[in-house]
């Protein structure tokens, strides 16, 4: 039973696709990476913080989001040689713009038409997984740690295994091979983009080398350390509407003798340090480390982790067989077969949600 999950993610580099078959290991087949049009990703990137005519920029963003997802599915099956009546569903994250689960009306905004996508792709579509876990009490996030639990639980072993996305999040998977927890630690790839970005016009920090030429300012790490999100106990998730350039430039009036490099140095390190610390404090017997996402390419950010942590095993989810570009958009795939059959996606060890929800939302392909 074949499905295909996409994602664009907080990085808001791409979309990526992945193909799995349910009825076997689930693991990504084939993946497909493409670049969002130009236009369309300053959209997303400036609906992620309030703006001028946020209603008709997201309404907008939201069709043409998801007619590009439909025509990137099309062309990834075209690729792989199969039609549409060959996938039984898409499962479609869509991009987040808002995520309040704290609010006084907790509530999470993904945009991405599945009606559209459903329609020009012929194919049902499952989405907005988010919004069901808020209503039953969680966080709406993380959702891949089931999905993790598939491809790395491991009898006899506690494993974690990290995201290093715009945010990071990590699964705690214990002994047992069961999910014993799961959330965001805090920012992973967002404040060292958001930086470079403003700084330099580049997206990111290839390999972590501009950071790797600055100096870690203690002072600035440890104010932004001092945040309340890293003391909260999970369940707990955040967004880039919490980390983002204002979350660095607002620390900076107090250290006004830095320089470009310097800061990036540091948010290399607060990345390293917060993940750290999340691990040590909630998943202390760990032996193994495997890393997903795009942060696992920043060789400096892998070796600081690294060098914090030498009592681990941290590799790349490359190395166990699974490429680790395609785990978010597979873990949407799989989340859109767990709702075709009825099988809760979140629990209450994950998320805080008060029981185990099915997630999604169904737009029939007719």
């Amino acid at each position: 039973m074949l499905f295909v999950g996409a994602m664009t993610g907080t990085s808001v580099d791409g979309l990526d696709l992945a193909l799995i078959d349910a009825s076997g290991d689930a693991k990504p087949q084939a993946v497909y990476t493409t670049p969002l049009p130009a236009p369309l990703r300053s959209k997303l990137i400036a609906l992620a913080q309030p703006g001028p005519n946020e209603i008709e920029l997201a309404g907008e963003a939201h069709v043409q989001l998801g007619s590009f997802i439909a025509t990137a599915v099309l062309d990834f099956l075209h690729s792989q040689r199969l039609e549409p009546n060959d996938i039984r569903a898409i499962g479609s994250h869509g991009q987040t713009i808002r995520h309040h689960p704290q609010a006084e009306y907790p509530y999470t905004v993904q945009i991405g038409d599945g009606n559209v996508i459903a329609e020009r792709t012929a194919i049902d579509v499952v989405t907005d997984f988010r919004g069901r876990d808020i209503a039953a009490g969680g966080q709406g996030a993380p959702l891949v740690p089931i999905y993790h639990q598939k491809l790395f639980g491991q009898a006899n072993k506690t494993t974690v295994v990290l995201n290093i996305g715009g945010i990071a999040n990590i699964t705690i998977i214990d002994e047992q091979g069961e999910v014993v927890a799961g959330f965001d630690t805090g920012p992973g790839n967002a404040l060292m983009d958001a930086w470079i970005q403003a700084c330099r016009g580049e997206p990111y920090d290839a390999n972590g080398d501009w950071a790797q030429q600055g100096r870690v300012l203690e002072k600035l790490l440890q104010d932004c350390l001092a945040n309340a999100y890293f003391a909260m106990t999970p369940p707990k998730s955040t967004g880039k509407e919490h980390f983002n350039l204002q979350f660095i430039t607002d620390r900076l009036q107090n250290h006004l003798t830095t320089t470009e490099k310097d800061v990036q140095a540091t948010m290399l390190e607060l990345t390293a340090q917060s993940v750290t610390q999340a691990i040590n404090t909630h998943a202390a017997s760990c032996q193994t480390i495997v890393v997903c996402g795009g942060g696992r390419r920043n060789g400096v950010l892998m070796k600081r982790m690294r060098s914090l942590q030498p009592y681990r095993d941290i590799c790349a989810a490359d190395d166990l067989g699974v490429d680790g570009d395609a785990i978010e958009a597979a873990a949407f795939a799989y989340l859109a077969w767990q709702h075709i059959e009825r099988i809760p996606g979140s629990t209450p060890t994950i998320t805080g949600t008060k029981e185990p929800r099915v997630l999604g939302c169904l737009y029939p392909s007719r």
